[in-house]
C-alpha cells in the first residue's frame, strides 16, 4: 500500500500545480515550483526508464527546479539517486485508515468553515504558513476553490481561526487529508485532533473507504491512536550544493 499512498500524494501535488499553473513534466519526472519556492516545491513521479538525471541535476543547480525529490519505497530509484550524488534528507510515515464504521458525531460542524472565497483562501495561507513554519502562498490556494476534488477547511476557536486542513479525493475515489496545522499559541488544546476528525468525516461523506496521510514520527503516534496504520514511508532526497 506504500506506493498507493505516496502516488495519491503525488497526484495531490500534481493537481495543485496544474490548477496553479506551476506544474512541469520533464524527462522522467514532474515538478511543482510555485512562487517564492513556497509549498509545495517538489520533484516527484520519477520514472527510472526515462529519467534524465543529468538534466535534473542541472535544473536544481540552476534553481529551475526545487531541491527536494520525493519517492515511495523503491530500491531501484534509491540506487539511481544515490549513484548520482543525491542524499537522503528526510523520511516520513505513510499511513492509511479504513473508514468502515467511522464517523465522529460529537463534532460541531459550525466550528469549521469550508473555504469558498479569495479572502478565506488568503486566511488559510496565513494560518498554514504560521502553523508549519514555511511559506504557503495565497496564490497557490485560491485556484483550488470550488474544485470538486478539493475541500479546503478552516477551524474556529472562540473568536479566532487557529487551524487548517484539506481533503483531496483522488481519481480512484480515495481520500487524503493534508495540511493539518494549528497555530503555535493554540497547540495542546486538542484542536488539531478535532480538525483531523472533521476531515475524516468529510472523507466518509465523500464515500471514500480509505483515508491516506503522511506524518512525522511524532504524528505517527497520534494518528495510530486514531486507527491509522503505517505502510512504509515517503523518502526525500536532495542534491548537495556548494
Amino acid at each position: 500500500m506504500n506506493k498507493q499512498i505516496i502516488e495519491h500524494l503525488f497526484e495531490f501535488w500534481e493537481q495543485i500545480g496544474k490548477h496553479g499553473g506551476f506544474l512541469r513534466n520533464e524527462d522522467g519526472f514532474s515538478t511543482t515550483y510555485p512562487l517564492n519556492n513556497s509549498w509545495p516545491s517538489k520533484i516527484f513521479g520519477l520514472d527510472p526508464n526515462n529519467l534524465n538525471l543529468y538534466r535534473l541535476q542541472d535544473s536544481i543547480r540552476a534553481k529551475a527546479a526545487p531541491n527536494s525529490i520525493a519517492i515511495y519505497e523503491d530500491n531501484t530509484i534509491k540506487n539511481i539517486l544515490e549513484s548520482h550524488q543525491f542524499i537522503s534528507c528526510s523520511t516520513i510515515k505513510a499511513m492509511a485508515l479504513d473508514t468502515t464504521g467511522i464517523f465522529f458525531d460529537e463534532l460541531d460542524d459550525t466550528d469549521f468553515k469550508i473555504v469558498n472565497t479569495k479572502e478565506e483562501a488568503e486566511l488559510f495561507a496565513q494560518v498554514a504558513s504560521e502553523s508549519f513554519g514555511y511559506l504557503v502562498e495565497a496564490s497557490t490556494i485560491i485556484p483550488l476553490i470550488g474544485k470538486p476534488s478539493f475541500k479546503i477547511i478552516l477551524g474556529k476557536h472562540d473568536k479566532g481561526i487557529p487551524t487548517c486542513g484539506m481533503v483531496y479525493i483522488d481519481k480512484d475515489g480515495n481520500a487524503g487529508i493534508h495540511m493539518i496545522g494549528t497555530k503555535t499559541a493554540y497547540r495542546g488544546m486538542g484542536l488539531g485532533k478535532k480538525m483531523t476528525q472533521f476531515l475524516i468525516n468529510q472523507s466518509v461523506e465523500a464515500q471514500s473507504s480509505k483515508v491516506f496521510l503522511v506524518a512525522s514520527a511524532a504524528g505517527e503516534r497520534i494518528y495510530t491512536k486514531m486507527g491509522f496504520t503505517t505502510h512504509g514511508a515517503l523518502e526525500s532526497y536532495s542534491l548537495p550544493l556548494e
